[in-house]
């Protein structure tokens, strides 16, 4: 969810995708991949790293080092983690499934649907559902009343519904015809779908995204029971860091899943099960923007295209535990998500995550 999650773009222009730091690694078999895991790892110094692999329908995983280094707990398939700015895909799949049902385009202001006393500020009235899908709307990456001293570990827990629009009402979008990564734009696309859909965003989740896409709901509330979880850390292994637990701007970023959890939603994702799923993922799917010849932003997603290769369809993520990625082949059952439990080592999970998806292409 943090504002380095989309300043890697324009560094991706030049990305190398190939073999990572072990030169001497061949992709063919499972050994390969533990030693890869095992190479990046030590040579990182990170706590744990997880690998989930989909191919051709076939799930195999490959870690290294620990998801609870305390506790000497080894990552697992079913191990939660903080899946970080990835939520945003799921917001935006929400988002488009609830302006189908109630027959709105995307491309209408969102104005409209915001409580009264926000619509006031008619500057707001240039922003379309689109803008917030894909980064477009002016709008800065966090709201500027957001208090990020009193508990700065964990950012956007207590910040609510009316300080958001206490915001809105006064705020003033600035957009350039670019991206700019904004978490409260993907945020505010959540609180959308809940006011046009008259649901809260767990039942929305449950029913646009849980269900059909077979993930197991996991509540804040059940997390601090939750024994398989993975251990987050800032720095080092003696820097822990909390889960964050936010609110208003959860769709932002704050959901957590397991490495299966999100091969089974990425499968879905690659291969739609009927022509509803279908028509919304091709128009999540559409390139809007294009960042560098190789990179363009979609609704929430991004592609990576290469010459001669299948377009990647991807998304990584970020907290202060953890460095995710997420990406897929369309109309192929191949996926790939990586799990860092380190604050900031998206170098590593996104480079090793396209590396994958590339050899397993090949």
């Amino acid at each position: 969810m943090r504002k380095y999650i989309f300043c890697y773009l324009v560094a991706f222009a030049t990305l190398f995708i190939g073999s990572c730091q072990n030169k001497g690694a061949s992709y063919n078999g499972s050994s390969a991949y533990n030693e890869i895991a095992d190479s990046l790892q030590k040579a990182e110094k990170l706590p744990g790293i997880f690998i989930g692999i989909l191919d051709n329908g076939k799930r195999t995983y490959y870690s290294a080092g620990f998801a609870d280094p305390d506790k000497k707990m080894v990552f697992d398939s079913a191990t939660l983690f903080e899946i970080g700015s990835i939520s945003k895909t799921f917001t935006a799949y929400i988002l488009e499934s609830v302006l189908k049902e109630k027959n709105i385009s995307d491309s209408n202001s969102i104005i409209s649907y915001l409580p009264d006393s926000v619509r006031s500020n008619t500057l707001l009235e240039k922003i379309s559902f689109y803008n917030l899908l894909n980064h477009s709307s002016g709008l800065p990456r966090l709201p500027e009343n957001m208090d990020l001293t009193s508990n700065p570990m964990s950012p956007y827990d207590g910040y609510y519904a009316d300080h958001l629009f206490s915001y809105l009402k006064t705020c003033t979008p600035r957009p350039d015809g670019k991206s700019n990564f904004s978490n409260l734009g993907a945020g505010l696309a959540g609180v959308l779908a809940q006011r046009i859909a008259g649901k809260p965003y767990e039942s929305l989740l449950a029913q646009y995204i849980f269900q059909p896409f077979s993930i197991k709901q996991h509540p804040d509330s059940t997390i601090a029971a939750t024994t398989n979880k993975a251990q987050g850390y800032f720095t080092t292994i003696n820097n822990q860091s909390p889960y964050w637990f936010a609110d208003v701007l959860a769709p932002a970023g704050g959901l957590k899943c397991s490495a299966d959890e999100i091969l089974s939603y990425l499968e879905k994702m690659a291969a739609p099960e009927n022509g509803s799923s279908q028509q919304i993922i091709e128009h999540l799917l559409t390139p809007t923007i294009t960042v560098t010849p190789e990179i363009k932003v979609c609704r929430a997603w991004h592609t990576m295209e290469k010459k001669d290769s299948p377009v990647i369809y991807w998304h990584n993520g970020g907290t202060y535990g953890f460095s995710t990625f997420a990406g897929f082949l369309k109309e192929k059952k191949k996926a790939v998500v990586i799990v860092v439990n380190q604050f900031n080592k998206n170098k590593v999970s996104d480079k090793l995550g396209f590396s994958i998806l590339e050899k397993i292409t090949n």
